[in-house]
């Protein structure tokens, strides 16, 4: 359990004000995340964060295994425990990191689990209930966005020019890229009602941004109505958009850049979901 070395570098108080000051330059949903794991875990240990021991972190993350959670859940939780207390530490407020002695252990990449396939993908598109929701559906496996960035999107990231149309999208770690759109979709886009009180290209009904929450409730319809996988999500169109990106010729390095991704070693993962090639082919049973 490594004794802190660092000299106090805030005036955190309590643990509620420590945690306030290491949520506050993360990414609003990230924020959210934090605030929720932090408060299970110490409504758990039903103690200060001072007084947590290794245990108590051990026997925390059990309660979720005991449960039935999954090993990335499991570990998504742990991480966020870890930054807490790494930042307690670093800060001053704590003495010591006892999640500093847990290591996560590396869970099944079920990946290929979370693939639609091309018709699927038309099918999910074709069941939006209107063309507001149709126009999500495509933007979010064309584009291969994450939620948070389709939510983002304002009509000053759209600039056309001779050839498309480019989008900036701000994305995950306040990393900004460029992607194309054609001007065939830039006219359908472009057909959306627009709200003076936000300048967002996708709005609730009351003229606001849409939130996630509406997105994933839109997307959970469409689901139902197209008859796939009921556990499809927006993140499984962005997982399809890497599949058959790749699929069709496109260079891992370029689809890097596109996803957003902070190294290949990341994207690379798609390259094992549908193997054109594998050593079965060599065997023969007869």
């Amino acid at each position: 359990m490594a004794l802190n070395t660092y000299p106090n570098l805030t005036n955190a108080s309590t643990d509620t004000e420590l945690i306030r000051l290491w949520i506050s330059q993360k990414s609003p949903t990230t924020q959210k995340t934090y605030i929720t794991i932090s408060r299970q875990f110490l409504t758990f240990a039903g103690k200060d964060l001072e007084e947590v021991k290794l245990e108590d972190i051990l026997l925390w993350l059990e309660s979720f295994q005991l449960r039935g959670f999954s090993q990335n859940t499991v570990n998504n939780k742990l991480a966020a425990i870890k930054s807490l207390f790494g930042f307690g530490v670093k800060t001053g407020y704590l003495r010591n990191n006892p999640a500093s002695m847990i290591k996560t252990i590396k869970a099944k990449d079920a990946l290929n689990e979370r693939i639609l396939e091309n018709e699927e993908v038309k099918d999910l598109i074709d069941a939006a209930s209107n063309e507001r929701d149709r126009l999500i559906l495509i933007l979010l496996y064309i584009l291969g966005l994450r939620i948070s960035e389709l939510v983002g999107l304002n009509w000053s990231d759209f600039q056309p020019t001779d050839d498309s149309v480019t989008v900036t999208i701000f994305g995950k770690g306040h990393k900004t890229r460029t992607l194309l759109i054609t001007h065939q979709l830039w006219s359908e886009l472009n057909q959306l009602p627009r709200s003076e009180k936000t300048e967002a290209v996708f709005l609730s009904r009351f003229g606001n941004r849409l939130d996630r929450h509406a997105i994933h409730r839109l997307i959970k319809k469409a689901v139902e109505k197209a008859g796939i996988n009921p556990h499809t999500s927006a993140h499984w169109l962005r997982h399809a958009h890497a599949c058959h990106s790749l699929n069709n010729g496109a260079g891992i390095d370029l689809l890097m850049k596109s996803l957003g991704h902070s190294s290949l070693a990341v994207t690379s993962r798609y390259l094992h979901v549908q193997p054109s090639e594998c050593t079965s082919k060599f065997i023969d049973l007869d």
